[in-house]
């Protein structure tokens, strides 16, 4: 599958994927109830998810930046420990001033993880096998994204809140350990020219590519985030308990990971055109999705418009990375994913605040058909810049 990378280093990424993951999904079921005993409203639940945004967004250029010259595993290493650290902190929180502290800290500590393990995957990565690849790496995400609330919502509904967190840790220190004593270093820095070393923000953004990955990245990102946010917001409204708003926010994210190898195959089929507009179907299914979501009569209702927000992303996000990753070897792996994941981060604090907002003063359904907009826009917006680039025009 991958070129330089025993299989024993691509289970240990892998398992770094699905540790991050689970560590943002865990506490999305019974985040309604906290901030209710603690008469919180939208927006502080829009604060509690915007601050893991916040700070990693903060981070993630910085590291990919760095990791280009200074090696990948440090950071990695690093941010683990962190991660595991941040993971025992949670059963301390006791208002939700403290537990937006705890998600910020949580968000440095995947900052200085998430665009290395992208970076060190991409740079080892297969010619012509970037999207069974990285879907591959994907389907780890999302199983750990699909993870967290349905674990979070048996283990808090049977064990109590704690031992949620308690486990996350456990999760945390095992990848510590397996990336410290088994994780290789790659190859600190090409050598192949300044522009190379020193490539900046400002030098990408002007193809009209660069600004389509972006757009559509940052909108992927969205529908995921309100999808994990308010999910339970609306499942609560139909009085679903925790253990099965676990479910139904999993559903989604579950049928996403799975189905990202199989999508992943078929985006290494097509040529650069036929993967962007791959991208554009996929988006397209999951903002149907949303839509329907506030129409959903009951819990099986909920698990069907859930199914399909996931199938949207599966079929998107396989013919993403693989144009992600084409981008990055042709520029600066490293320094590149973390100009992306900031992109990803602009999402994580966008939406929470955006929407937790519009929860307040326009109640539920209104997140949903607000976000239904935004989708429609932004993938307007990508599809213009992807037929500029398609017709061989630059704009900058």
């Amino acid at each position: 599958m991958v070129q330089g990378m025993t299989k024993r280093t691509f289970f240990i990424l892998l398992m770094i994927g699905f540790a991050l993951m689970l560590g943002l999904g865990v506490i999305s079921p019974f985040l309604p109830v906290f901030v209710g005993e603690h008469g919180a409203n939208g927006f502080w639940i829009g604060m509690i998810f915007a601050g893991f945004g916040i700070s990693r967004g903060i981070i993630m250029p910085i590291v990919g930046k760095a990791s280009d010259r200074r090696g990948r595993r440090v950071f990695m290493t690093s941010g683990l420990f962190l991660f595991t650290a941040v993971s025992l902190c949670y059963p301390l929180a006791r208002n939700v001033g403290v537990l937006t502290l705890i998600r910020v800290i949580h968000g440095f500590a995947a900052g200085m993880i998430l665009p290395i393990v992208l970076a060190y995957l991409g740079e080892v990565v297969e010619e012509g096998k970037a999207g069974v690849t990285t879907g591959a790496m994907n389907m780890a995400f999302y199983l750990g994204l699909a993870a967290g609330p349905f674990f979070g919502g048996i283990i808090n509904q049977y064990l109590g809140f704690n031992a949620v967190f308690y486990i996350m840790a456990a999760v945390g220190a095992i990848t510590f350990f397996l990336t410290l004593f088994f994780l290789p270093e790659t190859v600190i820095l090409q050598k192949t020219g300044e522009s190379k070393k020193n490539i900046r923000f400002r030098s990408l953004i002007k193809y009209n590519f660069i600004k389509a990955i972006l757009i559509i990245t940052t909108l992927i990102t969205l529908i995921t985030v309100v999808y994990i946010s308010f999910v339970p917001s609306l499942a609560a409204k139909l009085n679903i308990n925790t253990e099965h708003i676990g479910f139904v926010v999993s559903i989604g994210i579950f049928l996403a990971g799975i189905l990202q190898i199989p999508f992943g195959k078929i985006a290494d089929k097509l040529d650069k055109p036929g993967r962007a507009y791959q991208v554009s179907i996929g988006t397209a299914i999951s903002m149907f999705a949303l839509l329907a979501m506030p129409f959903c009569p009951s819990y099986i209702a909920l698990m069907v418009a859930g199914s399909f927000v996931g199938i949207g992303a599966a079929v998107s996000t396989p013919a993403l990375m693989s144009l992600v990753v084409g981008i990055g070897k042709k520029t600066s792996m490293g320094t590149w994913m973390g100009f992306l994941q900031a992109s990803k981060s602009v999402a994580f604090i966008i939406a929470p605040l955006v929407f937790g907002i519009v929860l307040d003063y326009m109640g539920i359904d209104s997140v949903f058909y607000v976000m239904a907009a935004f989708c429609l826009f932004g993938g307007l917006w990508y599809l213009h810049y992807v037929n500029r680039r398609i017709k061989g025009y630059k704009q900058g």
